[in-house]
């Protein structure tokens, strides 16, 4: 069984049409976005992160050693028999240690990340790919039908029907209905009368033939 559509306003097909276009546009920006900070984290990640903490190694390593020389120094002056506790230096050398095994574990942190931040995209663009074909291949073919449709409903509104199209009669109004009655009601009277006046003729003719007649 085939269905129709119940259109009651052209104009809300159009503004669907330009709801569906907007959406496309600013869903497409939205992806073009996220793409872009996607690149950037991954870059930094691959880029500058693993630089950046090599640098801090290296330079924690040197703070590291300049702190044991420090210490080491500091337990080779003697005053007499006294000898200096060096609290300072030996803080000084556990702070350098710790931050160099920070510095050298952010390198592997760092390579983690790495990996795991390119799988995360990995798995984001194979969802995203539905969206895009959606956008691409599927909303476009939606617009062009909601276009088609609403230009194909305006062709229909604007089609004059033929003046004897029974779409002009009122059936829905008894009134009409009544005076298409009584002047179909007087039509027909009108016609006995002209026959009963014809009627009426023809037998004051025939009287007047047979007065004729006998005269004769």
């Amino acid at each position: 069984m085939s269905k129709s559509a119940n259109v009651k306003s052209i104009d809300a097909v159009k503004q669907f049409a330009a709801a569906v276009i907007q959406f496309r546009e600013e869903a497409k920006n939205c992806m073009t976005r996220i793409d872009m900070e996607i690149g950037k984290v991954i870059g930094w990640l691959e880029r500058d992160r693993p630089g950046f903490w090599k640098r801090e190694a290296e330079h924690c390593d040197r703070r590291h050693a300049e702190a044991r020389v420090s210490l080491h120094r500091c337990r080779m002056r003697r005053v007499g028999d006294f000898r200096p506790t060096c609290f300072e230096e030996q803080k000084m050398l556990q702070h350098c240690k710790r931050q160099l095994e920070y510095s050298r574990a952010q390198l592997g942190v760092i390579r983690q990340w790495t990996i795991t931040s390119k799988q995360e995209a990995e798995e984001y663009y194979g969802r995203a790919s539905q969206l895009m074909q959606t956008l691409e291949r599927d909303l476009p073919q939606l617009i062009m039908l909601l276009k088609q449709s609403a230009e194909r409903l305006e062709s229909y509104h604007k089609v004059q029907l033929p003046s004897w199209s029974p779409a002009k009669l009122n059936f829905g109004d008894p009134t009409a209905y009544g005076a298409s009655a009584e002047s179909s009601s007087e039509d027909e009277s009108a016609t006995e009368e002209v026959e009963n006046d014809e009627s009426d003729t023809s037998a004051g003719q025939s009287v007047t033939d047979q007065a004729q007649n006998k005269g004769d």
